[in-house]
């Protein structure tokens, strides 16, 4: 059944999320003011299941950049002054969404590299425990070339 009247759910699009990832509509489907919501006369079946297919795909890439974010988060001993910059899960996303080649010198991916294991192997932005036994990326935060931040 279609309703003759606009649902506001009708800007959602999964072909769109697909392309561009779960941060496309993130903000706007943990806004309790406003989703989830079903309009009676205006949502269709059609609506429904787009909507949860659209919460499904958006909550498990979400969760799957949590979790790497947690399990790449180097622990530091509490040191004023001597430890790195923290990493948001924010800046995290951003290292692996550089497109190659990453410069060792750029501050953010000096930031990432340094408060999470992760490093850059051919100019590319990799996670430690992704590289094959035995391989070592070009730098990571045991040699990263120095920079001015660093004096």
């Amino acid at each position: 059944m279609t309703s003759k009247y606009r649902c506001n759910h009708d800007k959602f699009s999964l072909r769109k999320l697909k392309k561009r990832g779960f941060t496309l509509y993130l903000d706007e489907l943990f806004d309790d003011d406003e989703f989830p919501s079903i309009e009676p006369g205006y949502c269709t079946e059609e609506c429904k299941e787009k909507m949860k297919e659209i919460y499904r795909i958006t909550f498990e890439q979400y969760l799957e950049i949590i979790n790497k974010y947690y399990n790449d988060s180097r622990i530091f001993e509490y040191n004023l002054g001597k430890n790195p910059r923290g990493c948001d899960i924010w800046m995290y996303r951003e290292f692996f969404s550089t497109r190659p080649p990453v410069s060792p010198q750029d501050e953010y991916a000096r930031m990432a590299i340094k408060a999470m294991k992760v490093g850059i192997q051919d100019g590319k932005p990799v996670r430690l425990c992704e590289l094959p036994p035995g391989v070592q990326c070009d730098f990571d935060a045991t040699n990263l070339p120095d920079s001015e931040e660093d004096e």
